[in-house]
């Protein structure tokens, strides 16, 4: 068995996780931060300021998007949850998410 290629495997399967777990991390951020705008719309409903939060988010879950080089299941589990809110957001806003 050639133990050179097993090293290279572990270490690639190491950096994926750790990736991945940096990825995951600035998913929960930015959900964070959709959960938060949704709250503020709670205290003040503001759907002009509602409208531009939603805008700003969803610019940066694209951006996060086309950082990610492969979508595992709970990636787009969270990304999926994220548009969700960002619907929501829209449809308080009275506006529709661009696709």
């Amino acid at each position: 068995m050639n133990t050179q290629n097993v090293n290279v495997k572990t270490t690639a399967s190491e950096s994926t996780e750790g990736w991945d777990e940096k990825a995951l991390d600035s998913l929960n951020s930015l959900q964070m931060s959709v959960s938060n705008a949704l709250m503020d719309y709670q205290r003040s409903p503001d759907k002009a300021r509602l409208e531009t939060q939603t805008a700003r988010l969803m610019e940066q879950l694209e951006i996060q998007i086309r950082l990610i080089p492969a979508a595992t299941p709970p990636l787009q589990q969270k990304v999926d949850e994220i548009v969700q809110m960002l619907h929501l957001m829209a449809q308080f806003a009275g506006t529709g998410l661009r696709r």
